[in-house]
């Protein structure tokens, strides 16, 4: 069957309770459907996991000289995930679809419906498919391409911790008046109350209280317990759910592990009630942060419209490209703004660039400190990197596609090299390396699975999603002027000289 796109959700990550299928969509549908079930709905504890992210970046002065030798800086950032179990996602998914139709009537309104372009499906104009954020970062590099001023001025802003620092009595305002009501709904109002003043378990504690009690299913759809030794083979175990609905009173609270995010924990050793921000990973919180800066999107848009500019904002990454007259103002007027929301503009992500005229098209300088041009640096936005003439794909993102891939290679050699298998002894296995990181894995694939029933391979309507190539080739066609395959059309020789490189290592020692 064809997955149907719309509020109801089907996941299969392992969860308080055991996932829904298809079949449960009646009752669901029947249940949410009805207010007063979801006035006095009891939410479940989120499920907590942190992302770590590792950089590797050359540090620059004041001046963008670089510094250290160009030796990269390692650094690491961690994103606070927290996913609700499936009964709730589905009550948040509805009530995302339900808000979210008054939330895109108001943005048509106002003008604002090319501003906000994060966590919304965005029909492309020409193609039957909905946009992405090469579309996105398209459609600011042809606006600049298209001016006929002398000199234009683009700058980024990063919103620091966006979702963490959303006001709970700024976004309860904002969600009334949407609905055109003074109070929440009793029903909204709970769901409001499950975004803010949420509970939520550690991912490793919960494993540990469970780890011998699992959940997975049979064949004949029956559910059995099992064991798994280590929280990184949940997926490959197959396990549904770390426990029932009902093992949550029985079996969890006792472990003492479910922690409140109602209070916070001041300087002084006292505690008071958190006031600001909602989790990232349930379905309605995406939503309720284009909610919340919906003022915020209009003010500033209509400000960059009066100058002949361009406003975007994807999520926290916001760009205004205007006249070279009006920059100044119009940077001035965002950081100021910002603060009336309670959220402030990284100092550190905020770079302006200058576009000068010339009869080759515009030329890309970044405006340092002092106010001087340098004119090596190209204007990054949504992971692509723009000159003025010619698109790229971002640097950090290229070298951090190598350094997966040579590190991958690492690892081969390194179980080459203690292979139990003499015939193995010595070989990368290739066939998984060139899936991950060569033009042989780039396309994507419809997935078939064999129906026990019928005796035949049916279409599943999954794909295999190809790799990072896969991505750079669809930028490529996807944006004027690239210069993305040219990026990457060593990629083939260098993974197959590094392959043969460790080899050689592996065979000698």
């Amino acid at each position: 069957m064809k997955r149907i796109n719309d509020w109801f959700r089907i996941k299969k990550y392992p969860h308080i309770g055991l996932p829904l299928i298809e079949f449960d969509r009646l009752w669901v549908e029947k249940y949410v459907n009805n207010p007063a079930n979801i006035a006095k709905h009891a939410f479940f504890p989120f499920i907590h996991r942190t992302m770590l992210t590792r950089k590797f970046r050359k540090e620059y002065d004041e001046f963008d000289e670089i510094i250290n030798g160009g030796m990269r800086k390692k650094s690491a950032k961690n994103r606070e995930i927290f996913y609700a179990n499936h009964i709730d996602s589905n009550v948040f998914s509805y009530y995302t679809t339900k808000i979210g139709k008054l939330y895109e009537e108001e943005l048509s309104h106002r003008n604002l419906s090319n501003s906000v372009t994060a966590y919304r499906k965005i029909p492309h104009p020409t193609k039957q498919r909905g946009m992405n954020n090469v579309d996105f970062a398209e459609e600011v590099f042809s606006f600049i391409r298209r001016q006929k001023t002398p000199v234009l001025v683009a700058t980024i802003f990063d919103i620091k911790s966006f979702f963490d620092n959303l006001n709970h009595l700024r976004l309860k305002s904002a969600w009334a008046s949407l609905l055109r009501l003074e109070q929440l709904p009793r029903d909204h109002y709970n769901i409001f109350k499950a975004i803010t003043k949420f509970s939520f378990i550690d991912i490793k504690s919960l494993f540990d209280v469970v780890k011998n009690d699992l959940i997975k299913y049979e064949k004949d759809n029956g559910i059995k317990r099992v064991a798994v030794k280590d929280i990184e083979n949940l997926r490959n175990q197959e396990i549904v759910a770390f426990c029932t609905t009902k093992e949550l009173r029985s079996k969890i609270r006792p472990a003492g592990i479910i922690k409140s995010n109602k209070f916070i924990k001041n300087n002084d050793g006292t505690q008071s009630k958190r006031e600001k921000g909602i989790p990232q990973g349930s379905p309605i919180s995406s939503m309720l942060a284009n909610l919340y800066l919906m003022d915020f999107d209009s003010k500033i848009a209509e400000a960059v419209k009066e100058c002949g500019g361009l406003y975007r904002r994807y999520s926290d990454d916001i760009v205004v490209v205007t006249p070279e007259s009006s920059g100044e103002m119009l940077r001035k007027l965002v950081l100021n703004t910002i603060k009336e929301y309670d959220l402030e503009i990284q100092d550190s992500k905020t770079n302006s660039y200058k576009f000068h005229s010339s009869p080759l098209g515009y030329i890309c300088g970044k405006i340092l400190p002092n106010g001087n041009l340098n004119t090596g640096r190209r204007f990054t936005y949504l992971g692509f990197e723009f000159n003025g003439r010619f698109t790229y794909l971002k640097s950090a993102s290229l070298s951090r596609f190598y350094r997966i891939m040579k590190h991958s290679v690492r690892r081969g050699a390194f179980y080459a090299k203690f292979s139990k298998y003499e015939d193995g002894r010595g070989e990368i296995f290739r066939r998984r390396l060139f899936k991950k990181f060569s033009y042989l894995g780039a396309r994507r694939k419809m997935k078939w699975n064999f129906d026990e029933n019928e005796k035949t391979w049916k279409k599943s309507y999954r794909h295999e999603w190809g790799n990072y190539l896969t991505y750079a080739n669809m930028a490529h066609f996807n944006m004027k002027n690239s210069k993305i395959r040219g990026q990457l059309r060593n990629h083939w020789l260098i993974l197959n000289d590094f392959i043969r490189e460790h080899e050689a290592l592996a065979e000698k020692t």
